[in-house]
């Protein structure tokens, strides 16, 4: 069985892909905003970080005044622990930032530093200034050090309001998505019920980039009725005007001083004549797989099946089908007679004296199934029964009778139709019509 794979609709995709987009923005708000919180966080320490070793620069530049002893004190005794170091390696510290000096030496690096320890975090700054053509080394720590716990709450407050944002972006583009695509949606079922024969046109009320799609199938369809009508109309007309001269030569032949045995050959070809006009008649009438046609099929079967037996009233034709009365099919009602017709003709001459008719839906498919009681066709003959070698389908009476019309039309509807032998004897033939135009 082939497998046929299911193509997203615009509406799948549309959700698919700014969903997509939607959760990478809330992914990017959140490292970004995660990003700008710490570097705020750090920046501000910087600044006043960065702003105690300036100032303790600017005094040590005048040490004359102020020994650095005196300056680690003064700044020391407040909220910062202070580290200088000369150029000659002579360091002064007070006692709260001994615990880092062994960090600050092995670092070596200007700028802000982290110190980590027990789950938390103290910040520092360390910069190396020229004072008299000589490198001093200036290192201001916090005092107070701070929970790591406490950004990650911020973090973790970040991710939620990115979750929540993302949520109500998906929210407002499914619902945006939907209210954009709702006149495509009514177009769809309107196509729906085009195709099953319940209504004849598209309503034209589209959005306007779709309008003009609309209307051109609206005009195709009616171009598409018109031409049909107009070849059923000429080819009536066709019929009729042959069929006069032929009655017209029919009622000369009785003249007695015609020879016999001309007349009996001017008699079997007119009747061919007859024949191959009736049977071109029924190829015209034919309209074809298109959209905005439906059949009631158990309707039109049991009137079919009531015509025939009045044809041939010695035979009984018998109706399967658990079908509802109300159920139409989407194909056009000549056609369908013409299939009904063919294969019941058909089977009804050719039956001694049943034929059945089964009507099964299943699987979007509509199965048409007749087979009677009679002599049957030979398995080798079962490939001939369409086949127009010499017309003998159309002409010959029996099986062939009827049968290529039969095939066309299936064909056309994209349809299938296959001959057996039946269990009863006779001749089985199914055809099988999928509803998918």
């Amino acid at each position: 069985m082939k497998i046929v794979k299911r193509r997203l609709s615009i509406k799948r995709k549309l959700l698919s892909y700014l969903t997509l987009i939607g959760f990478f923005c809330a992914v990017l708000v959140y490292v970004s905003q995660t990003i700008l919180v710490d570097y705020i966080h750090d920046e501000l320490h910087r600044n006043q970080l960065e702003t105690i070793a300036n100032q303790i620069v600017k005094e040590v530049d005048s040490s004359g005044k102020n020994s650095p002893n005196n300056i680690i004190e003064k700044y020391g005794s407040g909220s910062y622990s202070i580290y200088i170091e000369d150029s000659e390696g002579k360091s002064f510290a007070n006692k709260q930032i001994k615990p880092y000096l062994d960090i600050i030496k092995e670092s070596r690096q200007s700028g802000l530093f982290h110190i980590s320890e027990n789950n938390r975090s103290t910040l520092g700054y360390s910069s190396t200034f020229e004072i008299e053509g000589r490198k001093t080394t200036v290192a201001v720590v916090e005092k107070n050090s701070f929970s790591a716990k406490i950004l990650n709450k911020l973090h973790a407050l970040i991710w939620y309001l990115s979750i929540t944002l993302f949520i109500a972006a998906s929210t407002i583009v499914y619902f945006g998505v939907a209210i954009a695509l709702k006149p495509l949606r009514v177009m769809s079922v309107q196509l729906n019920a085009l195709k099953k024969g319940d209504r004849k046109r598209l309503d034209e009320k589209v959005p306007e980039e779709f309008r003009e799609l609309v209307k051109h199938l609206n005009r195709l369809l009616e171009s598409y009725e018109k031409k049909l009508n107009r070849s059923r109309h000429l080819a009536a007309d066709v019929s009729h005007s042959l069929k006069t001269p032929l009655a017209v030569m029919h009622s000369i032949l009785d003249n007695n001083a015609i020879p016999s045995t001309i007349v009996t050959e001017l008699r079997y070809q007119l009747s061919d004549m007859h024949e191959l006009i009736d049977i071109q008649m029924r190829k015209t009438e034919m309209a074809g797989q298109h959209i905005g046609k439906a059949t009631p099929i158990v309707e039109k079967a049991l009137a079919l099946i009531d015509a025939v037996s009045r044809i041939y009233s010695s035979k009984k034709i018998y109706l399967e089908e658990a079908l509802p009365r109300e159920l139409v099919w989407p194909i056009d009602e000549r056609d369908f007679n013409e299939i009904i017709g063919n294969l019941l003709d058909n089977a009804s001459k050719w039956s001694y004296q049943e034929a059945y008719l089964y009507l099964n839906v299943q699987e979007e498919t509509l199965t048409i199934l007749v087979e009677d009681d009679g002599p049957g066709v030979a398995d080798h003959q079962l490939t001939e029964l369409t086949k127009r070698q010499k017309r003998l389908d159309e002409k010959t009476p029996g099986y062939g009778l009827g049968l290529s019309i039969v095939e066309e039309i299936v064909t056309d509807y994209t349809g299938i139709i296959h001959f057996s032998t039946s269990p009863k004897g006779g001749l089985r033939v199914m055809v099988e019509l999928p509803k998918i135009i």
